[in-house]
């Protein structure tokens, strides 16, 4: 049995995510049966401890992971099951391995005198005296997680202890090595990293994957599916924005320079060699792509997407816009001319999408896209549920 420690994050994408890298990885995910967004700490059973790794090379939202050696509603209840179950430590206590011990506390803060009194007592307790101390790296990191009830209540009371061994880390580094700050170029839309990195996991994005965002920008969804291996392609309809030319989004900079660019993202990453192509093109005409003679083919295995809802940037189509009596041209035929760009509909952009989606996903592939809702109202979703139907 493992504890599975969830981070207090984007609690409403925790199930979707766990069950989506254990489909990855063909790991049976029945333990998420009893996931919920109340409760950060779990206990599941796992094959071995090679599950929980692949696992945790992908899961953004696991905090850690730990072996359970012992569970207790209190600590005399604890240290007796240590006491009787000190066999199981034989393994660790060596010359060639060395120990730590650690303390998490959740839902209530502990000061460091109560921590030091607890791993003092441990440290007396665990038959480990033939296994070197290393506080900075050591070979087995044993840690006692405390879980409160009412949270951030001053009475909260503890009613769990778990002490297990440290098994590893998720991937939560990763909003912070992609963060936005320092990355290359940006737009006023650019996804934020941490929740960038859950959608790749929901589309299940990896080595040999072809992922394609008809809603490119700058590129920010498709890093997250490149740096977990995919091939990455995208759209954007808007030149500027594919091209990194006029005004920045960043505060105190004016306008953009020639090392800003959507490859320069992905060269800063040294992952553009994942990174196909970014056309210009409108995500409303499909019939740019071509699945062959057969269409059940398809072509892209998932498809990432944050369409425009016209706050920060509006959705546009190619589409002759109305004419006005002022404008000196009102005709359609120009010279040289360039595609008109037209309003899009919230509605037509995503109804569009999942057209796209039927005719260029493989059996099997994934869509995942973000669609804004307003809490205060009611949206009747039946037109987008009987779209989908329709398709499938």
């Amino acid at each position: 049995k493992y504890v599975l420690v969830f981070s207090q994050a984007h609690l409403d994408f925790r199930i979707a995510e766990f069950r989506s890298v254990c489909s990855l990885w063909d790991i049976d995910a029945c333990c998420s049966r009893d996931l919920s967004p109340e409760k950060h700490i779990f206990i599941a059973e796992f094959e071995s401890d090679i599950c929980l790794h692949r696992i945790l090379s992908r899961a953004v939202l696991i905090k850690a992971a730990f072996e359970l050696i012992a569970v207790a509603k209190s600590y005399q209840r604890l240290f007796e099951d240590i006491r009787i179950g000190s066999a199981q430590f034989e393994k660790y206590n060596s010359s060639l391995q060395s120990f730590a011990i650690r303390i998490l506390s959740f839902g209530k803060k502990r000061s460091a005198d109560y921590c030091n009194e607890i791993i003092d007592k441990l440290g007396g307790m665990l038959p480990l005296d033939k296994c070197p101390i290393d506080l900075e790296n050591a070979s087995n990191v044993f840690t006692v997680i405390e879980e409160y009830e009412n949270c951030g209540d001053r009475d909260s009371s503890l009613s769990n202890i778990y002490f297990g061994r440290l098994i590893g880390y998720g991937q939560s580094r990763l909003k912070n090595l992609y963060n936005l700050r320092e990355r290359c170029y940006i737009g006023n839309t650019t996804m934020d990293p941490e929740l960038s990195f859950i959608q790749a996991n929901l589309i299940k994005a990896n080595m040999g994957s072809i992922v394609l965002d008809p809603f490119c920008g700058t590129g920010g969804l498709l890093i997250s599916a490149a740096h977990f291996g995919a091939a990455v392609i995208g759209t954007e309809i808007n030149y500027q924005i594919a091209r990194a030319v006029g005004k920045s989004s960043r505060v105190g900079k004016k306008f953009l320079t020639d090392k800003e660019s959507v490859v320069a993202n992905f060269k800063q990453y040294e992952i553009d060699d994942r990174f196909m192509s970014l056309i210009i093109a409108d995500a409303s005409r499909h019939t740019m792509w071509r699945c062959g003679d057969n269409r059940n083919d398809g072509i892209f295995d998932a498809i990432v997407a944050d369409p425009p809802y016209g706050v920060r940037e509006k959705g546009r189509k190619v589409g002759n816009k109305e004419r006005k009596t002022r404008w000196t041209f009102p005709g359609n035929h120009h010279e040289i001319r360039y595609p008109e760009k037209t309003k899009y509909a919230l509605s037509s952009v995503f109804t569009d999408l999942l057209e796209l989606a039927v005719s260029v996903l493989v059996i099997g592939g994934r869509l995942s896209f973000w669609f804004p809702v307003f809490r205060e109202e009611k949206w009747d979703d039946g037109y987008f549920l009987y779209r989908w139907k329709k398709h499938q």
